[in-house]
């Protein structure tokens, strides 16, 4: 791409900044989706969300998600059409090729790890667009829809290609702005709610390894009697010692597990979209062995006691893996008892965010010499430039170096103008096309932990500042071998971890 191609995309992304200026209350209040506000509240309510939600004019054809991408808005259409293609980016649209990444464990999209898989269930990337989008079929939405609040909620990738169908105009909801909208409407929360157990829950539910073997029938009588509930960060969704009166799926955000010895709570494990939590205990009648409690906002699909009990009674198969799984569920607390410094690596992970790690790179200061071999061959290997700065944060001899973990939740993916960040399908690299980056620096904005860095390139600019591009640590993608930061390292001091594998995780900072 040349400066003049850069440029002109830059002007066409300045241009659509101008048009995100807050949104005018009266034209607010006008729109039926704030109806639902109760009218003493109202103003309040839409001066506070008025900074998070804008006017959107698109073009016919012009995209408003693209399948793959991270979003943190929801989107609601208040004139013209939109369809939405799933399983295929639209025509003239390309989607990514896995390059065939796995992740530190060896399998693609490998569990939290041997300890944690046992003692609670793992499941799977949860999609948040009707299943009837398929291929090159897409469904139409009108005025009135809404979209992409899924994805926005849960931080899943987007599922599916949205684009103008003819010229249209959106309203665009960023997530805070979003969730003060759900707290103030409880009527338009509860439509959220509806959307997603008539179109998404079953689909949840089914991926669940405990109902796969499900009937429809009896997949449809769980998303009848499920609950959809929201904590917020800190908030104890179940207590150790109460009675286990309940089954709950994560649909999105993060939740602690921990252990209460003497006077400390200690951190045992934690759960992320699409794990779970308590089936053994409402079949075995079991209180439960830990407090639940959220990291940060979460979403939970709630199933009680006797609609939990009443849809296994048909799969007496289920109660040997039930009374497995209360073992295991026992062993991992009783372990923790009585390792309490097994459980201050986890609660380290959560207080810093390095649960969200997929492959993070530490490095064991008590046998590093400082001989930045590890930086000379990241710049090698990237035209120079180093994509890490062997710099951050310490704990205890390991030194956590300024480098993308790869998380799951690739924030950084959020409002790139030309989709120039992006992770393909089934991989664990998050990667930066040089060529289509124009400098914006959204994504250094959003990585909450520092991890990309802003590059010149050479390159001058019509205004005379020179062209800046993203730069991060892609995992060497394409070299033979793993990383190079990890391979160059003549005393085996830096090594790549996932945060999914907390035995890995205790193993390696012990």
């Amino acid at each position: 791409m040349t400066t003049n191609d850069r440029e002109a995309l830059r002007r066409r992304y300045e241009q659509r900044l101008e048009l995100l200026v807050p949104a005018d209350k009266q034209a607010l209040a006008a729109l039926p989706l704030f109806a639902d506000i109760p009218e003493k509240i109202q103003d309040r309510v839409l001066e506070k969300t008025r900074p998070y939600v804008h006017f959107l004019p698109l073009a016919p054809g012009e995209v408003a998600l693209r399948e793959g991408d991270y979003s943190d808005s929801a989107y609601y259409v208040v004139s013209g059409e939109v369809e939405v293609f799933l399983g295929a980016r639209g025509p003239g649209e390309r989607r990514p090729v896995p390059r065939g990444g796995t992740s530190p464990g060896g399998t693609p999209g490998a569990g939290a790890g041997r300890g944690a898989e046992a003692m609670l269930g793992r499941g799977h990337t949860l999609p948040g667009f009707p299943g009837e989008a398929t291929g090159q079929r897409a469904i139409v939405l009108a005025a009135g829809e809404i979209f992409g609040e899924m994805g926005a909620l849960s931080r899943y990738p987007v599922s599916a290609t949205v684009r103008a169908r003819g010229a249209a105009r959106l309203l665009r909801l960023r997530l805070p702005g979003l969730r003060l909208l759900m707290a103030a409407a409880p009527g338009f929360k509860r439509k959220l709610d509806e959307r997603y157990r008539e179109r998404t829950l079953g689909l949840h539910l089914r991926r669940v390894g405990l109902f796969a073997d499900f009937t429809p029938d009896a997949i449809a009588v769980l998303r009848q009697k499920a609950d959809l509930l929201a904590f917020a960060p800190g908030d104890v969704i179940a207590s150790e010692g109460e009675p286990a009166a309940a089954f709950y799926l994560v649909r999105g955000g993060y939740v602690k597990l921990s252990v209460s010895v003497a006077d400390a709570e200690l951190a045992v494990t934690y759960l992320r979209a699409g794990d779970f939590a308590g089936e053994a205990g409402l079949v075995l009648d079991q209180r439960w062995p830990f407090t639940l409690q959220a990291v940060e906002n979460v979403e939970l699909v709630k199933l009680d006691r006797a609609d939990f009990a009443a849809a296994l009674s048909g799969h007496k198969d289920l109660q040997g893996r039930l009374w497995r799984e209360t073992v295991a569920r026992l062993k991992a607390r009783g372990s923790a008892a009585r390792d309490p410094v097994a459980s201050e690596y986890l609660q380290m992970a959560i207080d810093t965010g390095l649960i969200h790690g997929e492959s993070v790179l530490l490095i064991d200061l008590a046998t590093c010499t400082r001989c930045d071999d590890c930086v000379q061959g990241c710049a090698d290997t990237h035209g120079g430039q180093a994509v890490f700065v062997r710099e951050g944060t310490r704990y205890k001899n390991w030194l956590v170096p300024t480098s993308c973990y790869q998380c799951t939740d690739p924030v950084c993916m959020m409002d790139c103008p030309t989709g120039a960040i992006t992770r393909a399908v089934g991989t664990l690299e998050v990667t930066v096309n040089a060529s289509t980056c124009i400098g914006c620096s959204n994504c250094a904005k959003n990585c909450p932990w520092g991890n990309i860095l802003m590059v010149e390139t050479g390159e001058t600019r019509s205004d005379g500042k020179p062209v800046e591009v993203s730069a991060k640590c892609d995992l060497c993608v394409g070299q033979t071998g793993g990383p190079v930061c990890v391979r160059s390292c003549p005393h085996g001091s830096a090594r790549r971890v996932s945060f999914r594998d907390l035995e890995e995780i205790r193993a390696a900072l012990r």
